[in-house]
């Protein structure tokens, strides 16, 4: 009788050392969506900032025009989407207009434009020298520059953006200086949608 009572305690124990050993190996699922803030620094004139919503930072892109690899770019305050002529990816933007963030809980299925051209300064002090690259004509609506003296007027628009996979997020480029009231710093508020489908819910 005792070998069958510690016959089965051997085979309690190795019940529960088995099924913690499961528990420890199960696979942790995938983060869910939310929303980011995210600081670029796109000071510099001569180069463009990529960035990777499915990475969730900035990546070092080569050749822009035929890269799946970045979603957004920016340089001072241009922007371009991985599509039409700034790459090959599903990308595209579309203005929600000026509202609360959160209120914008659906990505429109149709209606985005693909990037064409823009004028950039490519250099200090070459407003009058300015250069036609692939760029987001959308987006552009973003901020507004007026002067001298320079001044730097936040439209508050929220839009939606395709990425390079054809995904959604929900954007807002709610600021153009730091903490010292340096410009060139965009504060970039944003809720990726991971799953692909169009809800923008948070």
């Amino acid at each position: 009788m005792k070998h069958l009572i510690s016959l089965a305690i051997m085979i309690a124990l190795i019940t529960v050392v088995f099924s913690c050993k499961k528990e420890k190996i199960k696979p942790e699922p995938e983060g869910d969506s939310k929303v980011e803030t995210y600081v670029v620094d796109a000071r510099a004139y001569e180069n463009w900032v990529y960035f990777s919503f499915d990475e969730n930072k900035e990546v070092t892109i080569e050749d822009f025009k035929n890269s799946l690899d970045w979603d957004i770019a920016f340089h001072r305050f241009d922007v371009r989407v991985n599509c039409g002529t700034s790459g090959i990816g599903k990308g595209g933007s579309i203005s929600m207009g000026k509202k609360d963030f959160e209120t914008v809980e659906i990505a429109p299925t149709t209606g985005y434009s693909l990037n064409d051209s823009i004028s950039i300064v490519n250099k200090p002090g070459g407003w009058q020298d300015q250069v036609t690259v692939p760029g987001d004509t959308v987006m552009a609506k973003w901020l507004h520059f007026t002067g001298p003296p320079p001044q730097y007027n936040i439209t508050n628009e929220i839009y939606v953006v395709k990425t390079a996979k054809g995904k959604y997020v929900k954007v807002w480029l709610k600021d153009y200086y730091n903490d010292n009231s340096e410009t060139g710093y965009i504060t970039m508020q944003y809720f990726y949608q991971k799953d692909g489908s169009t809800n923008l819910k948070e």
